[in-house]
């Protein structure tokens, strides 16, 4: 008894430093200990600094996998969200989540699925339905769709999911098609989840001639990332790309037109290492990578060439879409998945492949892997 009048007579301070290094599950079940661990745990500022700890540390943060299962009926597609550890290796271990189990989102247009991740937060989205998701404490909320994208729901809308840390908002960002008669024209609306409202934004600058928007949106560090396509010049490799840079905190934006040379090559426009990147793979089978960065004299974005890799015999040529760049590992190698669901880790200071595996209980397709971290965010005039 009289250990435990020690532990409960912490001073503040230690106790909250312990229950920082304690995962999600941990902090829930501590909750109902007593009140002053279920007031410090639930103190948005704990939250923060909870967030913060489980974002700069590699062995907190996880990967999301969204696993489509075919059925016993042609057509019949059931979708299974998947965690693994971020230092994937032949050993990783798999966690089947407890997800929500709403009509909508495991239908046969999997293929249009789009998933975004932000403070612990899961975006998700296929036609006609939008999901506001919290792994970690098993909650969720839907959000309503547009009510002209519910009218043009046949066109595939581009979604960004980020935090407005001016507003402290979160903020979802959608660019559509709509057509009127011969004309087709781009819609751009945000969604304050604090305010739970769409607003039509008048300013996003798409050029005319680049009315293209083939890749999905990158989320990342509060700003959404889009490409957009000139209409005319060929091949789709051979248009001439921008990158539209949309920051929600201020709704600017700076576009980015990408390096001529990218040209007449697979490419792929995402996510990695905490930077925006395109990397591509061309006839001689290098793969080459470009990273975004900002000219803080200018206050412009740039690309910087950061590597290129021979590949030889490791990728087939047709090489789907440039394969599936997963992540760098503490050590700076590069970790991506083959089109095979092999993973292959290469050395970059000695510039050769040093590792090929397959995780027996990875599943083979994947439809989109997310790196994500658990949090306790929780926004409560969602839940509540």
């Amino acid at each position: 008894m009289g250990s435990r009048s020690k532990i409960l007579n912490l001073p503040d301070d230690i106790v909250n430093s312990i229950l920082l290094e304690l995962p999600v599950k941990s902090l829930l079940r501590f909750k109902s200990s007593c009140k002053s661990w279920y007031c410090s745990i639930d103190d948005p500022e704990f939250m923060k600094s909870h967030l913060h700890k489980s974002s700069t540390d590699i062995h907190r943060q996880k990967f999301l996998l969204f696993n489509v299962v075919e059925g016993k009926i042609p057509h019949d597609y059931s979708m299974k969200v998947l965690s693994t550890e971020a230092s994937i290796s032949a050993d990783s271990k798999v966690v089947t989540l407890d997800q929500p189990n709403i009509p909508g989102f495991s239908t046969s247009q999997y293929y249009f699925l789009q998933v975004h991740s932000c403070d612990g937060l899961v975006f998700i989205y296929h036609p006609g339905n939008m999901m506001l998701w919290n792994p970690a404490i098993r909650k969720y909320k839907l959000i309503p769709v547009p009510a002209t994208l519910q009218r043009f729901w046949w066109n595939i809308a581009r979604i960004g999911f980020v935090y407005d840390f001016v507003a402290e908002d979160y903020k979802v960002l959608c660019v559509y098609e709509v057509s009127y008669t011969a004309h087709l024209r781009h819609v751009v609306e945000i969604y304050s989840v604090k305010n739970q409202s769409w607003r039509t934004i008048s300013n996003f600058p798409i050029p005319p001639d680049f009315g293209l928007i083939y890749h999905y949106p990158i989320s990342l560090n509060s700003v959404v990332h889009t490409m957009a396509t000139s209409d005319d010049g060929g091949t789709i490799w051979e248009r001439e790309r921008l990158v539209i840079s949309f920051y929600p905190a201020n709704e600017t934006s700076i576009v980015t037109p990408v390096p001529s040379n990218i040209r007449n090559i697979l490419s792929k426009f995402c996510a990695f290492a905490n930077r925006v990147c395109i990397f591509g793979i061309d006839l001689c089978l290098e793969m080459w990578m470009w990273s975004q960065e900002k000219d803080w004299k200018t206050g412009l974005l740039t690309w910087n060439h950061i590597t290129n890799i021979t590949l030889g015999s490791v990728t087939p040529y047709y090489f789907g879409y440039a394969g599936h760049l997963v992540c760098v590992k503490e050590n700076g190698n590069i970790v991506w998945r083959n089109d095979d669901g092999a993973f292959i880790e290469y050395d970059v200071r000695k510039n050769k492949f040093t590792e090929e595996f397959k995780p027996k209980e990875i599943p083979l397709y994947i439809g989109s892997s997310h790196l994500y971290v658990e949090s306790l965010v929780s926004i409560k005039i969602l839940w509540d």
